[in-house]
């Protein structure tokens, strides 16, 4: 969480940090694409390993890595154009991970897919969120 007088660092080497200090990055993604489409996307989350940015000091990392300790995987699965509602929470699912098990997969290092990412750890709502992020960073 941020504190009331901070913005998000849109350059920052993750997406948000809990209460507990917990690095997050989200990733998104859809079966439904705003563009006229042939067929549904297939689905397929970019997570490489970068270089991190320190803001304070302008400089890069040497060592490229994941910068943060839990990934959070969110897909809007409705596969309706008429009535998908990105804004209806009942039409994503989340399925959440500690970078560990990331960097200790032996398939690729620069993205999953949803089949490989459903063998790894289940799907939660939104509501369950929060619970499955505190188990996930007593894995890292």
């Amino acid at each position: 969480m941020y504190k009331d007088d901070e913005i998000r660092d849109e350059w920052g080497a993750y997406d948000l940090v809990t209460q507990a200090g917990v690095r997050i990055e989200v990733k998104s993604a859809a079966y439904l694409q705003s563009w006229q489409q042939s067929r549904l996307s297939k689905i397929r989350f970019n997570v490489p390993k970068t270089l991190g940015w320190d803001k304070e000091t302008n400089k890069f990392d040497k060592e490229k890595k994941r910068q943060a300790d839990v990934y959070v995987f969110a897909l809007l699965f409705h596969k309706d154009k008429e009535t998908v509602n990105p804004l209806d929470i009942s039409q994503w699912e989340f399925f959440v991970l500690p970078t560990k098990v990331l960097d200790e997969r032996e398939r690729s290092q620069h993205s999953i897919t949803l089949p490989s990412l459903k063998k790894l750890t289940n799907s939660v709502s939104f509501f369950e969120l929060g619970q499955a992020v505190d188990k996930a960073k007593d894995e890292f």
